[in-house]
C-alpha cells in the first residue's frame, strides 16, 4: 500500500484526505476546518489539516494532490506577500468590467468554453486594474487557490489546465495563456503560474513544507477544479458519465467526446476537459444547493429544514404539487437569469411539506442541467454517480436523482474531492492503476410515480411563471 495525501480547499470548508492505494483505495483519516479569506490565514488553515492527517501515519507519502475551487485568487507583491483577501467566485464585480472585455473580444465565452459571467480572473484582473490601479500596479504574481498552496510547500508557480481554462485567458484547454487576452487585461505571462500538462507534478516540496507535516522531496500535483477531481475520482471519466455534487454549490459534470461549446455558454454552461485531458466535459453550476438550504434556515428557522429534510424517506416518495423556484441570487443555467429569485408557488401542507417541495425542486433542477447537457453532448447520459455531504446527510436526495431514469450510485468515500486529490496524484507517480475509483454503491431509486409530471411543472413555472 502506498499512502498519499490530498487536500482540497472549497468555497465553505477546506478538507485534507490520508488515503491508502494499493489494489483498492482506503480513505484513513480525513480533516476539515472552514475556508478562510486572507490568504496567510488560508495557508495556515491548510497546513492545520495536512498535519491533522498526517500525525502519526507511520511512513511517510509518497505525492500530494490539489484541488480547489476556480474562479478564485488573490494579487501577490514582490515579497510574496498577498495584496488582497481571496478574491472568490461568488465576489460582487461591476459587469462594466466584463463588458468591456466582450467589447474587444466578443467571441470570447465561446473560444474559452467559459460563460460570460464577472467570475473570472480575467475579469478580476480588470476590475482589479481599474479600481486599485496601486494594487495592480504594486502585483508581481496571480494565484488561484490551488496554486497558492502549491507555491507554499514547493516554492514553485504553477496551475493545470482545469483551473486555467476558468480563468477565461487560457482557452478551453487551459494549454497556454492568450497574449491578447493578457494584453487585454494589462498583464505580464510572468503574472500567471506556469501551467502543467496532465500528469506532471510541480514539483517537489520544500524544507518550509514541515509546517505541513511532510519532510521535504515530496512530489506536489494541482490535482485541478474541485468539481473536475470530484468527477475523475468517482469514475465519471467516459463519454456518458455524470457526476452530480452536492455542497455548498452544486455541479453536475457531463463526460462526453464532442460538445456543442458556442450554444453551452449561452446557456450559461462550460465546456472543458476532464484533469486526466482524455475527454471533454461540459459543467451546470447552480449556487443554490447548501447554499439555498443555509438560507432558508436563516429566512424559516422554524422550517428546521436539515432536520425535515433527514426526515423524509425515497420509499414512497409523496410528489409535492408546490414548485420552489430555488434562486436566492440568481439562476446561473440553464436559461442564465440574473434576476430570478427564491418563490414558492402553491401550498403543500405546513413546514414538512414545505421541505419535501424545497428538495423536490432542487433535484428538479439539477436534472433540467443533466438532461441541457446531454442535449448538447448529442447523446442521453448513461450514468449518474452523486457525491458530496449533503447525499449523506439527507437520504433521500440521491433517490430522487435515480428516480429521473439514469442508473445512479454514490460514492461511498469521505470527502471524495480530497481522496480524488490523492488517488489522481498517486496515479501520476506511478502508485496506483489508472482505473483505479473511489468506491461506490447503487442507489434504490425513489418510489415516486408521479416525479416526472412534476418535473414538466417544475420547467413551465420556471421558464414562464417565474418571470411574472
Amino acid at each position: 500500500m502506498t499512502l498519499t495525501l490530498g487536500l482540497d480547499i472549497g468555497s465553505t470548508t477546506t478538507k485534507a484526505a490520508l488515503v491508502a492505494v494499493g489494489d483498492d483505495v482506503t480513505v484513513l483519516r480525513v480533516r476539515r476546518t472552514p475556508t478562510p479569506t486572507d490568504a496567510a490565514e488560508l495557508i495556515a488553515a491548510v497546513a492545520a489539516v495536512s498535519r491533522g492527517c498526517l500525525d502519526g501515519a507511520g511512513e511517510p507519502v509518497a505525492a500530494v494532490g490539489i484541488a480547489s475551487m476556480a474562479e478564485s485568487g488573490v494579487a501577490v507583491g514582490a515579497d510574496g506577500g498577498a495584496l488582497t483577501p481571496l478574491l472568490r467566485w461568488d465576489r460582487r464585480v461591476d459587469r462594466a468590467h466584463l463588458d468591456a472585455l466582450l467589447a474587444r473580444f466578443p467571441r470570447l465565452p465561446g473560444d474559452t468554453g467559459v460563460p460570460a459571467t464577472t467570475k473570472p480572473a480575467a475579469v478580476a484582473l480588470t476590475a482589479l486594474r481599474a479600481e486599485r490601479p496601486d494594487i495592480f500596479a504594486a502585483m508581481r504574481h496571480w494565484a488561484g487557490v490551488a496554486d497558492l498552496v502549491a507555491h507554499a510547500l514547493c516554492g514553485e508557480r504553477a496551475t493545470d489546465h482545469t483551473l486555467a481554462a476558468r480563468t477565461m485567458m487560457a482557452g478551453a484547454d487551459g494549454e497556454d495563456w492568450d497574449p491578447d487576452l493578457l494584453d487585454a487585461v494589462g498583464i505580464d505571462r510572468s503574472v500567471l503560474p506556469q501551467l502543467r500538462s496532465p500528469g506532471e507534478a510541480v514539483s517537489t516540496t520544500t524544507a518550509t513544507a514541515r509546517v505541513f507535516g511532510l519532510p521535504a522531496g515530496v512530489p506536489v500535483h494541482v490535482a485541478g477544479h474541485d468539481h473536475a477531481v470530484g468527477a475523475w475520482a468517482v469514475g465519471a471519466r467516459r463519454p456518458g458519465a455524470v457526476a452530480d455534487s452536492l455542497g455548498t454549490a452544486e455541479a453536475v459534470v457531463r463526460v462526453t467526446d464532442a460538445a456543442a461549446t458556442e450554444r453551452a455558454v449561452a446557456e450559461g454552461i462550460s465546456v472543458g476537459r476532464t484533469v486526466d485531458g482524455a475527454a471533454r466535459t461540459i459543467l451546470g453550476g447552480s449556487p443554490a444547493c447548501g447554499a439555498l438550504l443555509a438560507w432558508w434556515d436563516e429566512e424559516h428557522p422554524q422550517d428546521e429544514i436539515f432536520a425535515r429534510l433527514n426526515e423524509l424517506s425515497g420509499d414512497a416518495w409523496a410528489t409535492s404539487g408546490s414548485v420552489v423556484l430555488p434562486y436566492p441570487s440568481g439562476r446561473q443555467c440553464p436559461s442564465p437569469d440574473p434576476a430570478a429569485r427564491v418563490r414558492v408557488l402553491g401550498h403543500d401542507g405546513g413546514t414538512g411539506g414545505r421541505a419535501r417541495a424545497l428538495l423536490q425542486s432542487l433535484v428538479l433542477h439539477a436534472r433540467w442541467m443533466r438532461e441541457t447537457a446531454d442535449a448538447l453532448a448529442g447523446s442521453p447520459a448513461t450514468g449518474i454517480t452523486v457525491l458530496g455531504s449533503l447525499a449523506e446527510r439527507i437520504p433521500a436526495w440521491p433517490r430522487l436523482i435515480a428516480a429521473g431514469g439514469v442508473p445512479t450510485s454514490l460514492a461511498a468515500a469521505g470527502e471524495p474531492v480530497a481522496a480524488g486529490a490523492a488517488l489522481l496524484a498517486a496515479v501520476r507517480q506511478g502508485a496506483a492503476s489508472a482505473a483505479l475509483t473511489l468506491s461506490g454503491a447503487t442507489v434504490a431509486p425513489a418510489d415516486a410515480p408521479d416525479l416526472d409530471n412534476a418535473y414538466r411543472r417544475f420547467l413551465t413555472t420556471v421558464l414562464t411563471q417565474g418571470d411574472r
